[in-house]
């Protein structure tokens, strides 16, 4: 089922021009063979631009796969995967490694930080991989720590830092190239309640004033009641769809 059909069964009325759209796109382990496992069955999906997204299912279901195959982590077996109307399919391998660098942000659950690196240094090396001077690159990174509330960590490691400290600096490196989406994969999983109240309101925060577009992989209910709708997966399939707000209380507030 195409979510945008979903939406509208729902009457959701939306203006915003698709930033994701994915269409029969299949994934196969072991292809061919008798252990061949079909992890993605013929998905369709839409996200429109500043779109927060959840998805959710049982282990096995294929939602870390899918959001792998958004992301171009690995190979889909067929299928499109279009991004900012880019045609991913279309790109060599070369050219694909340039969109994911600069299209894409990435934030994981164990934040994936060079833990020899700075926090400053860890945010800075998106944009110095891109050729940008290292002046400018170090000006930008410390800025938007400081944006994030990590102006007296600039310097330093990871080590020193808390967990909701390391997820900010994952977060402001994922930011740092202004990449069309955000893909995170249980991104507060490794987080205690508090701070993981913390990081979703920094991604809400992200999210509604820089339109950012955030497809958040979740196994945490809360979690995903924190975006704008819920797409739930069972067997590689879409099989339901929620909208919120979904703590209607406390959005009445």
């Amino acid at each position: 089922m195409v979510i945008t059909d979903m939406k509208e069964e729902y009457g959701i009325i939306e203006d915003r021009e698709p930033i994701l759209i994915i269409s029969g796109l299949h994934k196969r382990y072991s292809e061919g063979k008798s252990n061949e496992v079909h992890a993605i069955r013929g998905l369709d999906l839409t996200v429109r631009k500043g779109d927060m997204m959840a998805i959710m299912g049982p282990s096995g279901c294929g939602k870390t796969t899918l959001l792998n195959m958004i992301g171009h982590l690995d190979r889909r077996s067929e299928g499109k995967i279009i991004i900012d109307n880019i045609d991913t399919s279309r790109l060599s391998d070369g050219k694909m490694t340039s969109f994911r660098r600069d299209k894409i942000g990435f934030i994981f659950q164990l934040f994936n930080l060079f833990p020899f690196l700075s926090a400053v240094e860890n945010v800075e090396t998106p944009l110095l991989l891109k050729g940008i001077k290292a002046g400018v690159a170090r000006e930008q990174a410390k800025m938007l720590l400081r944006e994030l509330g990590m102006g007296d960590r600039l310097y330093h490691l990871p080590s020193e830092l808390s967990g909701g400290q390391q997820q900010r600096v994952a977060v402001a490196r994922a930011l740092i190239t202004d990449p069309a989406i955000i893909l995170g994969d249980e991104p507060t999983g490794d987080l205690d309640s508090t701070t993981s109240t913390d990081v979703m309101k920094l991604f809400r925060r992200i999210n509604q004033i820089n339109q950012q577009t955030l497809v958040l992989v979740t196994h945490n209910r809360w979690i995903a009641e924190q975006c704008d709708y819920i797409v739930h997966m069972t067997d590689g399939k879409i099989s339901h769809f929620e909208q919120g707000p979904f703590n209607k209380e406390e959005n009445a507030k």
